[in-house]
Order: C-alpha cells, then sequence, then structure tokens
C-alpha cells in the first residue's frame, strides 16, 4: 500500500463517524486498503458488495437506468446512509460504483462514482 493511501485510510479511521459502505465495481482495492489499517472496526458498521445486476437491482428495490452511473451511486449511498442510521451516530453511508475492465466489450469510458451522504448534508465526489 503506497503511503499517501495509508495516511488517508488512518485518516479516516481517525474520525468518529461510522460508515456503511457499499461497493460495485472496481472498489474491492479500497474495502481491502480499509481493512488492513488498524482502526476499521471503529470506522466500518457494514460493507455490502451488490456485484451482479440481480443483486443490484435488489439492494435498490429496483433496476437503475444504468448500473455505472452517479445517479445509481447516489442511491447506493442513500440506502447505505439510511442503514448506517439504525446501527449508529454519527454515520456516513458510502456508494461506489466504477466500470473497469471486462470481458464484454465496452460501451463506454471507463468511469467512478464515489457520492457520499452524511448526516442531512450531501455532497458528490467524481474521481
Amino acid at each position: 500500500m503506497e503511503g499517501w493511501v495509508r495516511g488517508l485510510v488512518e485518516a479516516i479511521h481517525s474520525s468518529p463517524t461510522q460508515a456503511v459502505i457499499v461497493l460495485a465495481g472496481g472498489a474491492s482495492q479500497a474495502l481491502g486498503w480499509l481493512m488492513s489499517v488498524p482502526g476499521a472496526s471503529n470506522t466500518i458498521l457494514e460493507v455490502a458488495v451488490p456485484y451482479s445486476k440481480i443483486s443490484m437491482a435488489q439492494f435498490l428495490s429496483k433496476i437503475p437506468t444504468q448500473f455505472t452511473s452517479q445517479q445509481t451511486a447516489e442511491e447506493m449511498a442513500l440506502v447505505a446512509y439510511n442503514r448506517a442510521l439504525k446501527l449508529s451516530r454519527p454515520v456516513l453511508g458510502v456508494g461506489f460504483t466504477g466500470s473497469l475492465a471486462s470481458t464484454h466489450p465496452k460501451r463506454g469510458d471507463h468511469r467512478y462514482t464515489f457520492p457520499f451522504l452524511f448526516q442531512l448534508f450531501c455532497e458528490v465526489l467524481w474521481i
């Protein structure tokens, strides 16, 4: 793990905020980083990985228009946030969806969306 990644994860773990994290697509490495640095049990309440299309549709209680999109990632973060509210306070809901390498022909560029919801404040970050 690169030093800047470890520093970022340590900073995340030093926060009193706990999170429910929902990952799909290319985020599995981020989960490994979060879980491999001491303090993860202080930060992570729960992780869900609705990787297949049917799993994502069930997780969101609907079929997304596009599986890798800002809207889908925001909906994932909202479901995560609502789940986190049932477990702890202060909380964060994180949704990540990414389009990466595939065995199927790509229908667009590689893209990542990573929104998060924090209490009643909503901000969207594009990485």
